[in-house]
């Protein structure tokens, strides 16, 4: 295979999606030195973790309205900038409060990311290669979390879980040199042309409320996983941060087989003249099933491997659905509303981050177990499906 333009494009977004995951996740491991440290509940645990989120959800529209005013690459480097040094300063934080900004500020800088990646890999990618796009660029994710979680709990034995997130940072910035050196700005970009397009036109039809709403959902489950897996290995037996966050990277692991094949059965769907949304209904139904068993298997006390066999199945379909989603959207909008409309998706869509954390943490207090919080990401993932159906795939 030739060596093309936008196989460099995936390379650099892939690797940015590695910088912000480990970033992002890498407080999932540490919250458990920083609740013991802080004395925290888990439902006020839950609350910090989703500090991220306040500001990453609030950036999103504005991040991707610029990003097609003033360019994505600008964007993008400004925002690595930013949550560079706030990851850093939440390493010399000293109290709940501290944390709470840093984190809140690192949200606002990563929040400027996918508005503005997801349009430069949508533009560059042709159309019979937009899944496998997709979900290729988006294994970044999948290495940056299972870096995250599985070396923070070895970092935060080691150094402590303040000079761990100092660690994280710096590598972000090589990061901003590749996106600077080697990344053209898209045509599509308003930049560079006169044509005026509304930006809520996207959303005058149901489609893009329905993958929004289903979206919204499917994060919710994300991030039950992606926040309290460490700690739900712990609740098994597992008795050393580094062992649980070892067994508890699975779930990031998975997802690199999970968006690679997913994403390329996807183009050979659309090939075969068959809707995407078919294998996306399907995927959710498994996604589903495989969470209620993660539940029954905390109950019915299942052994250690057993369970991150079926962390590692789950995850596989958790994160499937991804490169699908953002291939349908990419196909039925217009090209120069692309960071506007992957923005406001995105908004709606993290507002599941928001709850999920402090959610399952709650449900954590109040039963003294994640049971309830696993059967009640499978109904989220279960409803998903089923509005993802009503979906109608249409050309721009």
């Amino acid at each position: 295979m030739r060596w093309m333009y936008y196989h460099l494009v995936w390379a650099v977004m892939l690797f940015g999606w590695i910088m912000v995951f480990m970033n992002r996740l890498i407080i999932s491991p540490l919250i458990i030195p920083i609740m013991k440290e802080l004395n925290l509940t888990y439902a006020e645990a839950g609350f910090l973790v989703a500090a991220y989120f306040y500001a990453y959800v609030a950036i999103q529209i504005p991040a991707g309205h610029f990003g097609d005013r003033i360019g994505r690459k600008k964007i993008i480097i400004a925002g690595t900038v930013l949550w560079s040094l706030t990851s850093i300063f939440t390493g010399l934080a000293q109290n709940f409060l501290q944390i709470f900004g840093f984190r809140l500020m690192t949200g606002l800088g990563q929040g400027t990311y996918f508005g503005n990646d997801r349009p430069i890999i949508s533009s560059n990618t042709p159309k019979e290669k937009m899944g496998l796009g997709q979900g290729l660029s988006l294994t970044g994710m999948c290495v940056g979390m299972t870096l995250a979680i599985g070396l923070g709990g070895y970092l935060a034995q080691i150094f402590g879980w303040r000079i761990t997130f100092i660690i994280i940072a710096a590598p972000a910035l090589i990061f901003c040199l590749l996106v600077w050196k080697l990344i053209k700005e898209p045509k599509t970009s308003l930049t560079n042309q006169k044509i005026s397009y509304h930006y809520f036109s996207a959303f005058k039809t149901k489609n893009m409320w329905l993958i929004s709403i289903a979206g919204l959902f499917s994060i919710y489950v994300f991030y039950v996983l992606g926040t309290w897996t460490p700690a739900i290995f712990m609740d098994v037996g597992v008795k050393e941060l580094a062992e649980a966050s070892v067994f508890a990277a699975i779930f990031g692991f998975s997802g690199i087989p999970g968006l690679l094949v997913a994403g390329l059965l996807s183009d050979v769907f659309v090939r075969k003249n068959i809707k995407r949304k078919n294998l996306l209904t399907v995927i959710y139904f498994f996604q589903s099933l495989f969470i209620v068993l993660l539940g029954w298997s905390l109950q019915a006390k299942f052994s250690v491997w057993i369970l991150a066999l079926i962390v590692f199945v789950s995850g596989f379909f958790v994160w499937g659905i991804w490169g699908i989603i953002y291939a349908i959207i990419a196909e039925i909008i217009p090209k120069e509303i692309y960071g506007t409309t992957f923005g406001i998706t995105n908004t709606i869509m993290m507002v599941g981050s928001i709850l999920s954390p402090w959610v399952t943490g709650w449900i954590r207090d109040l039963t003294g177990s994640f049971i309830w919080g696993c059967y009640i990401a499978g109904i989220f993932s279960l409803l998903a499906g089923v509005i993802i159906f009503w979906v109608k795939e249409t050309t721009r």
